[in-house]
């Protein structure tokens, strides 16, 4: 179901402005957009930019935090919360992660929900399964369809309780939609998450800034992510130390992030006497990671778990880079194994030590699973291919 009105808007699906809508009000609820980076707050702030940019009128409701994005047309609130850290204080609460970040979310509700039952909203979009108690409220108290976006789990015990409060649910992969459809009993739709396909892009390499991290000739690998253990790090130092005598050049990895996990992979590179080969830059902002991708020669993501989608390997893609990544979690949905990149077993230095040959030892390939992989990503996951399917969802939920 549209909502037909008198105005003429742009056509969500086809980006005609040929049909008439009305506003649609939608509230992006999800503590998190306002405080923190990462791939849920950039899917609620690109969705609300494109709800504005179509025509209809998106609020977003986030903490009181300094992660603010330039979003014409869509109206901001933040409202104070008690942080998990803070809750974390007390010992008992400790031992539950997802106690800690429901006790969040429940301080947050506290002083959010009065505006969101109040807002005269249509929809009402909620990110985290936290979240489903007050969006059970709002939609209860002012008649607003909740949509739920999956980009996870993070499911607590009672959650289940809320599911019938649901009206349309959407995921990032198939992989997430599985997990979340057995937990709910929901059908839901594949959206999958976009990329930045303006920022990502290939570009002319920078031999300055390739010969600041890597010796002439060297072949260079480059992660972007958090250095923590799920990401599977480890294995990559040992494929990287098995890697080294095959090839006439040591390879050079970039490992761009940082994390609670730093210092462990700095003592294992220093244990397996590759230290010389690893470099640690350290996070960089979204608009320079394309200068890092285009002095590497391919990028490596060898998660073991908890990857749900792999929003980096399509950047990586967009840069039309070849991508190593783990058959594990949504990331074969985004890495297409021998046409954008090689897929390897999650925690296998041996496989990874192969991938990383293959593509050392073939620069043809290289450039053919590249421009593959640009291809893909921009027919696939730009932010507007993305939102035309997030809608069918939204009409769904107003139906």
């Amino acid at each position: 179901m549209i909502i037909a009105g008198a105005a003429p808007r742009r056509d969500l699906h086809s980006g005609a402005p040929h049909v008439s809508w009305q506003t649609v009000r939608i509230a992006y609820y999800n503590l998190t957009t306002t405080t923190k980076h990462g791939g849920v707050e950039s899917f609620v702030w690109e969705a609300a930019r494109y709800a504005a940019a179509t025509g209809h009128s998106p609020t977003i409701f986030g903490g009181t935090g300094a992660q603010l994005r330039a979003a014409p047309g869509v109206a901001i609130r933040q409202f104070p919360y008690i942080a998990r850290e803070t809750w974390g204080r007390a010992r008992p609460l400790r031992a539950s992660l997802n106690l800690l970040k429901l006790l969040e979310r429940a301080s947050f509700a506290a002083r959010a929900l009065p505006a969101l039952a109040n807002g005269k909203f249509d929809l009402i979009q909620i990110s985290k399964p936290y979240d489903l108690p007050w969006s059970a409220h709002a939609r209860q108290w002012s008649g607003a369809r909740v949509v739920y976006n999956a980009q996870g789990t993070d499911f607590w015990p009672g959650d289940a309780l809320f599911r019938k409060t649901v009206d349309a649910a959407f995921s990032c992969s198939t992989y997430n939609a599985q997990m979340v459809a057995r937990r709910y009993m929901w059908p839901l739709d594949v959206s999958y998450n976009g990329f930045d396909a303006t920022t990502f892009q290939p570009r002319t390499p920078d031999t300055t800034l390739r010969a600041r991290y890597a010796a002439p000739g060297s072949f260079v690998l480059l992660y972007v992510g958090r250095l923590v253990t799920f990401k599977g790090l480890d294995y990559l130092l040992d494929a990287l130390a098995l890697t080294a005598p095959r090839l006439r050049v040591a390879p050079t990895l970039l490992l761009a992030g940082d994390g609670p996990h730093r210092s462990k992979l700095e003592a294992r590179a220093a244990r397996l006497g590759i230290s010389d080969l690893v470099r640690f830059v350290g996070p960089q902002p979204n608009a320079e990671l394309p200068a890092f991708h285009a002095i590497s020669d391919a990028f490596v993501l060898p998660s073991t778990d908890h990857e749900t989608f792999g929003i980096a390997a399509c950047e990586a893609m967009g840069c039309a880079r070849p991508v190593i990544a783990a058959r594990t979690g949504g990331l074969p949905e985004v890495v297409r194994d021998g046409e954008t990149g090689l897929l390897v077993p999650p925690a296998d230095a041996s496989a990874l030590a192969n991938a990383i040959v293959t593509l050392a030892e073939d620069a043809a390939l290289r450039a053919q699973m590249g421009s593959n992989g640009r291809a893909w990503v921009t027919s696939m996951f730009t932010w507007e291919a993305v939102m035309q399917r997030v809608w069918r969802s939204y009409e769904r939920a107003l139906a």
